[in-house]
């Protein structure tokens, strides 16, 4: 089955998430970097050794980070040479939150586990939808 992972970008965090069977996307990891040519540098390792064949990357309706999430899918192709999908994540960090929550995470265990519970919510709503 091929492997799907999933970025879910933000101004200093980016969550990673995984599908290997195309059903089911789990959180991952999260990288801690704000420059976007580092974050390449560091999402390279993931990628040689995960093999993926499509990279999803959450995108906002609006705002800011609608060119962080552009700009990372212009740079991927440098080590990357899968299909790239840019897909809607509105709400996907404030989603991951209350099902941090809900499940009786607090304080500092939910800002380390947002990001990629954000992207495993994002691949989800992906998978679901093709």
């Amino acid at each position: 089955m091929p492997v799907i992972l999933c970025l879910d970008p933000g101004t200093a965090h980016t969550g990673i998430a995984i599908s290997h069977e195309g059903i089911l996307a789990e959180p991952l990891d999260t990288i801690f970097e704000r420059d976007l040519n580092i974050l390449i540098g560091r999402l390279a390792p993931f990628i040689a050794r995960l093999n993926p064949q499509t990279i999803v990357i959450g995108t906002p309706d609006y705002g800011p980070l609608v060119k962080t999430a552009q700009d990372l899918a212009e740079k991927l192709p440098r080590i990357f040479s899968g299909q790239i999908i840019l897909f809607n994540e509105d709400l996907s960090s404030k989603e991951a939150r209350s099902k941090m929550k809900e499940s009786g995470k607090r304080g500092h265990e939910i800002k380390t586990l947002e990001h990629q519970t954000a992207a495993a919510l994002i691949l989800q709503d992906y998978l679901d939808s093709v």
